[in-house]
C-alpha cells in the first residue's frame, strides 16, 4: 500500500489486479450494450475494495460514477440516486460542493428526465462556479438552467 501526501492510499496491487480482470469484462460488456451483466460484474469488483471504502484511493471514486452512470443508461432511477449519493461519499464531499460529484448528478438527473431536480443541481453549479462550471459537453445544461430560470424569474 503506497502512500502519497494529501492523499489517500492506493489499494493493495493483488486486489486491483483482481479487480482490474473484472472491470475490463465489464468495460467491454458495457460498451456492447450488456449494461446489466456490466454492472454485474463491477458490482463484484466493489465487493473486493476493503470497507470503509471511502477511505481509498481511486477505484471508490471511478467505479461509484461509472455506476452512477450505468444505471442512468439503464433509466433506473432509484439506483442511480443510490450511486450517486455513494459518489459525494467516495468523494468525502457532504457538502454537495466537489464540482464533478454535482455535474454527474445533475447531467444523471438530466438524463433520467428529473429536469425539476436537475436543474435544481446546475443551479448549486452555477451559484458556486458560476458560468465556468459549465464547459465543452456541459453548455447544453447551461442553456438549459438559464432557460428555466428566465420561466422561473419571468
Amino acid at each position: 500500500m503506497t502512500e502519497t501526501p494529501n492523499r489517500k492510499p492506493q489499494l493493495p496491487a493483488d486486489i486491483t489486479s483482481q479487480m482490474d480482470s473484472l472491470l475490463i469484462k465489464s468495460g467491454e460488456l458495457f460498451r456492447g450494450g450488456e449494461i446489466e451483466k456490466s454492472i454485474d460484474l463491477a458490482l463484484k469488483a466493489w465487493e473486493f475494495i476493503p470497507s470503509p471504502k471511502e477511505n481509498w484511493d481511486f477505484y471508490p471514486q471511478t467505479m461509484s460514477k461509472n455506476m452512477a452512470n450505468k444505471y442512468a443508461k439503464l433509466k433506473d432511477i432509484n439506483k442511480t440516486k443510490e450511486w450517486i449519493k455513494t459518489t459525494y461519499k467516495m468523494y468525502e464531499d457532504p457538502d454537495h460542493e466537489d464540482h464533478f460529484v454535482l455535474m454527474l448528478e445533475g447531467s444523471s438527473l438530466y438524463e433520467l428526465n428529473l429536469k425539476g431536480e436537475s436543474y435544481d443541481v446546475f443551479e448549486r453549479i452555477f451559484d458556486i462556479y458560476g458560468r465556468k462550471g459549465f464547459a465543452g459537453e456541459q453548455l447544453e445544461y447551461l442553456e438549459f438552467f438559464l432557460k428555466e430560470r428566465a420561466k422561473k424569474e419571468g
